[in-house]
């Protein structure tokens, strides 16, 4: 059975069996589900006397119980806790795992996948980036037409999305896809299980890219100019309001939230864009919630909107809009 993990759940104590277990319920897609919680994921204590009563709410996430459960559990809690974890306390995005499904459509740069969500359908976008063929990552330069048709079975991770005409009314995003065996992961970068000779980005981004890559780790750790909060953002390091348009790619993804892009101010002459998530979008869907390490790569093509930056700012210009387009 293909792993369903469900993150920052809210349910109720149900029963407590001391000294370590108790059975909790929650309502998902209106139906009532019951998760059986050990001690050892809640405060790594194995004792529930004096921290649980019957109808306490907890919080947690869990996965799958496909187990014979005398307690009738069709979920396992995977961690727990009394208190609302912080991520909580922010809009938390539903994400799914080591879902399977089939292509409904494809274009040369995404395509669509069908799945069974509870009893169902749900529609899931995908973009050539982030596929994955029998281990090679797939490059910007190949066409998923020539590796993908319809009804072919894929695997994939996602995360919900807004539906909209641009994105085929699709109500999940695709974090990774893959037909073959599951890519496996270091830490944010993707580490493939076969040569990688032709599924590289865009050569031109992806050797610049290189270049600056020693430099990269001081970037997220820019500081605002004192007496400047954190809510009035990299705004206090843009000259003016003057909003020049042109055409780039994704040069560097420091981490989930910013990247650097590159691209043409005049005839031969490459400058640097500062990018946030915030105002960074994936064809209509608004990345301000996603990892942008998950949902670009170098290379990606960004139409781009940028003002000048103050001369101390590491770029030249800071994007107020980027917009990828597969």
């Amino acid at each position: 059975m293909a792993e369903k993990y469900l993150y920052c759940q809210t349910g109720k104590v149900e029963d407590v069996i001391f000294p370590g277990k108790a059975i909790l319920t929650f309502i998902l897609n209106g139906t009532p589900q019951r998760v059986l919680l050990w001690g050892k994921t809640l405060e790594q204590t194995d004792n529930f006397i004096d921290k649980l009563s019957v109808g306490d709410t907890v919080y947690f996430d869990c996965h799958v119980y496909d187990k014979e459960s005398r307690d009738h559990c069709q979920w396992y809690a995977a961690k727990a806790s009394k208190d609302m974890p912080e991520e909580m306390q922010t809009k938390t995005i539903p994400r799914v795992r080591n879902q399977n499904g089939y292509i409904s459509e494809v274009d040369p740069g995404k395509g669509v996948i069908t799945f069974d969500f509870y009893d169902e359908e749900q529609r899931v976008i995908f973009v050539r980036s982030r596929f994955y063929y029998f281990g090679k990552r797939m490059s910007n330069k190949k066409n998923l037409r020539d590796f993908l048709s319809e009804n072919d079975p894929l695997q994939f991770d996602a995360e919900q999305c807004e539906p909209s005409e641009d994105n085929y009314y699709c109500t999940w995003f695709a974090t990774q896809v893959w037909k073959g065996k599951r890519p496996t992961t270091q830490g944010s970068t993707w580490t493939l299980s076969g040569p990688s000779d032709d599924v590289t980005a865009d050569d031109s981004a992806s050797n610049a890219g290189g270049i600056i890559r020693d430099t990269a780790e001081d970037f997220p750790s820019l500081g605002l100019p004192q007496g400047l909060t954190e809510k009035q953002g990299y705004k206090a390091f843009e000259v003016n309001t003057s909003v020049r348009e042109g055409k780039g790619n994704v040069l560097s993804l420091f981490n989930e939230e910013c990247g650097l892009a590159l691209w043409m101010v005049r005839h031969n002459t490459w400058e640097t864009v500062f990018f946030h998530r915030k105002n960074t979008y994936l064809d209509s869907i608004h990345l301000s919630n996603f990892d942008l390490q998950e949902s670009l790569s170098e290379g990606t093509p960004l139409e781009i909107q940028a003002v000048p930056a103050v001369p101390e700012f590491p770029c030249r210009w800071i994007a107020q809009k980027a917009i990828a387009r597969c």
